[in-house]
């Protein structure tokens, strides 16, 4: 008995081995597939939904509103800058209630030791959540930015562009500015303990990046990841000489796309480090 007893034990510490090596050397889709695991079942994935019905309702009702208008006002450009408006606003606050549920959900049900145990490091757990949570919260203003010129120009709305870039564009900016956004608030709450300190920074910089525009200070917004799409605006605003507002996409918006892949490296670089240092002094 004590033999037989013997080579089971043996035969069962190479396999925890592997599977820890396993984790170690597992790629990024490997790690972003385990990130979904663990969300499934949850709330996370409703509260998408949520988010993308509610900016998508608001950006109907505002379609609407420009269809019974003026005929000045019946144009792509200041139809999709309305919604364009609206990721300095929301994208800070609703990355700290999505990065709030997940610092909860994993403490809660202790996935973090487990995912732990099993040689998953904290950087690597980072960038595999950033996917996840970024793409996500991305969707909350694409679908809106990518239906509603649409949605206008079958309407009658007067085309005053591009309309692969005046769709194509914005669609960037506002997926590169929510991954900044979410790299530095999924940055707050796998670092600081009390995930109100996530949603309080969420909702400063909400008022802060949605105020550079009217404030004419836009360009201000390069230096902090809610203001991304401020600084970046691809539309030019102008009074009509009736008082209506008037919107034009620039002229190479492209260029403002590439700054604003800059300024989301540097700012994911900085929480990756972030989340690097307190991993080594563990």
């Amino acid at each position: 008995m004590s033999i037989i007893t013997t080579n089971t034990l043996k035969s069962e510490k190479p396999q925890k081995h592997g599977d820890a090596e396993t984790m170690r050397s597992s790629s990024p889709l490997m790690l972003i597939s385990i990130e979904v695991r663990k969300m499934k079942g949850s709330s996370f994935w409703w509260m998408i939904i949520g988010m993308i019905t509610l900016v998508s309702l608001w950006s109907g009702f505002a379609l609407m509103k420009r269809a019974g208008g003026n005929p000045a006002t019946r144009t792509l450009t200041l139809t999709q800058g309305d919604i364009y408006q609206t990721i300095s606003l929301l994208a800070p606050i609703l990355a700290a209630l999505l990065t709030s549920r997940l610092a909860i959900m994993e403490t809660s049900e202790r996935m973090d030791l487990k995912w732990q145990s099993l040689g998953q490091g904290e950087t690597g757990s980072f960038f595999a959540k950033l996917a996840v949570v970024g793409t996500a919260l991305s969707q909350v203003f694409i679908i809106p930015l990518t239906w509603t010129p649409l949605a206008a120009l079958a309407m009658g709305f007067k085309s005053d562009g591009d309309l692969s870039s005046l769709i194509l564009a914005p669609a960037l900016i506002a997926f590169l500015s929510s991954l900044a956004v979410a790299a530095i608030q999924l940055m707050l709450s796998m670092t600081v303990k009390k995930q109100a300190v996530g949603l309080g920074v969420g909702v400063i910089a909400s008022l802060v990046g949605s105020g550079l525009g009217p404030m004419n200070v836009a360009r201000l917004g390069w230096f902090f990841p809610a203001g991304i799409s401020s600084a970046a605006s691809p539309f030019l605003t102008a009074a009509t000489p009736d008082g209506y507002a008037r919107m034009a996409l620039v002229t190479n918006p492209w260029v403002l796309v590439q700054t604003s892949l800059i300024a989301c490296i540097i700012w994911i670089s900085i929480s990756a480090f972030v989340i690097t240092v307190k991993e080594s002094r563990r």
